[in-house]
């Protein structure tokens, strides 16, 4: 149960994930379904309520949270445990608001097809309202709802000085080199076409009587000419590093992982 509900990675940089989130609630389950999110099933906590671009991931809510004997036996004996299992039962009620959620957290698997509505209403109600009597029990994860995948990756690689986190993030999913340039340089291209406009101006500027004998714009055209030959060069350099360093810590994972399985 510590694995299964493990938050570590997210307690780690709570500080920080004001920048990936805010500090209420996410959307019930129709509302992420309303604004055209994908929802994706995950075992790991730490993922839970985590999206990115269309996608949501969400982990099912485990049959063991809903069980009296395991929160008295089992969950009420370790503090921490204990907070991140109130904290995740918590966010269940977010999700799960109306019986169309409910429907849909059936149809996704979410919750178990025994959970109805006429069980859960009052249940949910009574999570909500001991918890908001005492938020100081429950895990600080929960503080925040719906966090930015991007912006968590942002966060690893910048606020957790480690050189795996430098390449991996928070969560690695480029699968393919391909990808994680396509998501990562589009902006490449918007500043081309940029770049194309604004020297297509400049020659028609210095076309003309008045903007050719001026020495400010000449200097300018100048720099911008440069910076216009120079930066796509870094650029292209930048990310053939990229692309190598993708590839050789690429590598020296599967070498590892080869490594363990041969133990």
């Amino acid at each position: 149960m510590v694995r299964d509900l493990d938050v570590t990675r997210l307690n780690n940089i709570h500080k920080h994930l004001w920048l990936a989130g805010l500090p209420s609630a996410s959307r019930a389950l129709h509302n992420q379904v309303r604004v055209g999110r994908e929802i994706i099933i995950t075992e790991n906590a730490d993922l839970h309520i985590v999206w990115r671009d269309n996608v949501l991931t969400l982990k099912p809510l485990p049959d063991y949270l809903l069980s009296y004997s395991t929160w008295v036996n089992i969950l009420c004996k370790d503090e921490n445990l204990f907070r991140s299992a109130r904290g995740f039962l918590y966010s269940y009620t977010w999700l799960i608001s109306s019986k169309s959620d409910l429907q849909i957290a059936h149809t996704k698997g979410l919750i178990s097809e025994s959970v109805q509505w006429r069980d859960w209403a009052p249940f949910s109600a009574a999570v909500v309202s001991r918890i908001q009597k005492d938020p100081s029990n429950i895990n600080e994860r929960y503080i925040y709802g719906e966090l930015r995948l991007k912006r968590l990756n942002l966060i690893y690689r910048f606020c957790n000085a480690k050189f795996m986190t430098m390449i991996r993030g928070y969560e690695y999913s480029y699968h393919q080199y391909s990808t994680y340039f396509e998501r990562n340089y589009k902006w490449v291209l918007t500043a081309i076409i940029y770049i194309t406009v604004v020297l297509t101006a400049m020659q028609l500027g210095l076309a003309t009587t008045e903007l050719n004998t001026s020495v400010m714009f000449n200097r300018v055209s100048y720099g911008f000419t440069l910076f216009s030959i120079l930066a796509p060069l870094i650029t292209l350099i930048v990310g053939a590093i990229i692309m190598l360093i993708l590839a050789v810590f690429n590598v020296r994972h599967a070498l590892g992982q080869r490594a363990k399985t041969l133990r």
